[in-house]
Order: C-alpha cells, then sequence, then structure tokens
C-alpha cells in the first residue's frame, strides 16, 4: 500500500539548514581563516587544506545510506578529487534553491550537487562537466490521471517538483503550454526534497513528479516499484562541478584532476559501482 511507504531517512534538507560532514579527516582550521590550496596551487580554498562541496538530495547522485552517511555518485567523485588535489574533504548540505547562495556567499568551494550546467547558470559559475543526466516524469503505480510522460496529459493535473532544479522550470513551462492550447494548467507545488515529493505522488496529494531520470530510478527501486517512470527521459543535458567565476584557479584545478580520473580508469569505476555508466561524460556529446 502506498501509505505504508518508508524512504530510508535523508534528513536535513531544510531550506535554511546546513549540515557538515567530514569525509575524510577534516582539518580544524577555522573557515572564516580561509586557506591556500596548497603549495604553488594558484588557489585559496574556504578551509586550508580542505574542499568544502556544497551539496544536496539527488540520488542516487546523493543520499544517506541506512548509517545516516552521505554517499553517492557525487559523494565518490567529490572525495576522488580531492584526494587527487591531496585535499581532505567537507560537504556542507543545502536545500537545492540554496546551492548557488551558498556558493555565492563562500560557504564552499564548489557546489557538486547535480546542478545542470545552463547558461544562465555559467554567468555566474564555471563548470567541470562529469555526468550526463536527463529529465523524467513519474507516477504511482495506479496512476489515476493516466499521465503517459511529458506530454498533454499532465495538463490540469497536480505536479510536484523540486524548488530551484530544472523539473521546476519544465513543469512550469508545461502548464504554459497547457494553457496557449486552450487546457487545464499545470497545478505545481514546490518542495525541497524528493522524498517529500515521492510521498505525496503515493499517497495521492500529487499526481506526477518531474525530476531527473536518475532521481526517478532510485525512488522506483527503492519503493519496490510502487513509483514509476511515465515515458521516456527527455532533455539530456551535463551536469558539473561550479565554482566561482573570480575562481579560475580552482576551476582549472579540478578539471585536470577530474582527466587524471579518467585516465586512470577511476571515473569509469565509480560509474560502474553505482550502476550509472549511461551517465558517462565520456561517452560522447548528447
Amino acid at each position: 500500500m502506498a501509505d505504508s511507504f518508508s524512504l530510508p531517512r535523508l534528513a536535513g534538507l531544510a531550506a535554511a539548514g546546513v549540515l557538515a560532514f567530514g569525509l575524510a579527516g577534516c582539518s580544524g582550521t577555522d573557515a572564516s581563516s580561509g586557506g591556500s590550496g596548497g603549495a604553488d596551487s594558484g588557489f585559496s580554498l574556504v578551509k586550508a587544506d580542505t574542499l568544502t562541496v556544497c551539496t544536496g538530495d539527488s540520488p542516487p547522485n546523493i543520499f544517506y545510506d541506512e548509517n545516516n552517511e552521505l554517499t553517492g555518485v557525487e559523494i565518490d567523485l567529490a572525495d576522488a578529487l580531492a584526494t587527487e588535489l591531496d585535499l581532505q574533504v567537507q560537504l556542507a548540505e543545502y536545500a537545492f534553491a540554496g546551492l548557488i547562495p551558498a556558493l555565492q556567499a563562500k560557504q564552499c568551494d564548489v557546489i557538486m550537487g547535480s546542478l545542470y550546467i545552463k547558461p544562465e547558470r555559467e554567468e555566474i559559475a564555471n563548470f567541470v562537466p562529469y555526468l550526463y543526466s536527463g529529465t523524467a516524469v513519474a507516477v504511482s503505480q495506479e496512476n489515476p490521471k493516466g499521465v503517459t510522460g511529458f506530454d498533454q496529459t499532465l495538463c490540469g493535473t497536480k505536479v510536484v517538483v523540486i524548488t530551484g532544479a530544472t523539473g521546476a522550470v519544465e513543469a512550469e513551462n508545461k502548464s504554459k503550454e497547457c494553457v496557449d492550447d486552450g487546457e487545464a494548467p499545470v497545478e505545481i507545488t514546490y518542495v525541497d526534497e524528493g522524498t517529500n515529493a515521492v510521498q505525496q505522488v503515493l499517497v495521492g496529494q500529487a499526481d506526477a513528479f518531474i525530476d531527473t531520470s536518475e532521481i526517478v530510478d532510485f525512488y522506483h527501486v527503492e519503493s519496490d516499484g510502487e513509483l514509476e517512470m511515465a515515458g521516456e527521459p527527455f532533455g539530456k543535458i551535463k551536469i558539473g562541478a561550479a565554482t566561482l567565476k573570480d575562481d579560475a584557479a580552482l576551476n582549472e584545478a579540478l578539471d585536470e584532476a577530474f582527466q587524471a580520473l579518467i585516465d586512470d580508469g577511476r571515473y569509469q569505476a565509480i560509474l560502474e559501482e553505482w550502476g550509472v555508466q549511461s551517465a558517462d561524460i565520456t561517452a560522447g556529446d548528447a
């Protein structure tokens, strides 16, 4: 039954809240002091000898495991990049809509939080692309409104999305399209993390959830099939590590570190471990 559905606890994603976790033995340097990125690195860091990463909730890329520890594809990539740069890692966790403001406020050095690389974001930040992603529509197994995908069957339905995510923009665009075609608009509800969105669909408060295809696949497994993908993924796009425009040296260092992960096979090994080989950024342009 949908009302008995229980997901692993993905705690702490309040829009104003932030939790920090040391993955590799954080240094005790005060964040306000700043610090060097290492000898001749050419970049500075929020904390000396530590790569502080703004991240969030976007399974299977980032989520809490049964031990209440952050894990996932992007967590492993962050750890590997830091290792290549001879740095420790500290994660700063935010709701998705808070990621870019946190970077701008210099609460972290880089965003690794399933952030799509879009022109408007490239005006704010430099990116190191490291994964491909797509967008998908999720419905309950019962699918009472008969939603068949990202199409006109969404008109007049209740759709839940994550604030600030691409799924929210897609839902807004679809609603305008419905109205232009003389049909009922999409009623959109905004939430801060995926667990809430999935629960709304499974208990019938929402008819569909629009987000990344990876998230939909993850929750399909976690819900034992109670959540399903409607139609096919669309809008394949790159996601990557975002750094501030005035921090070009860090962007270059991360780019070189990522290339090293590709060259020695660590990147492909991480993708294989999580079963997301289709997200391989080296497989060619979308």
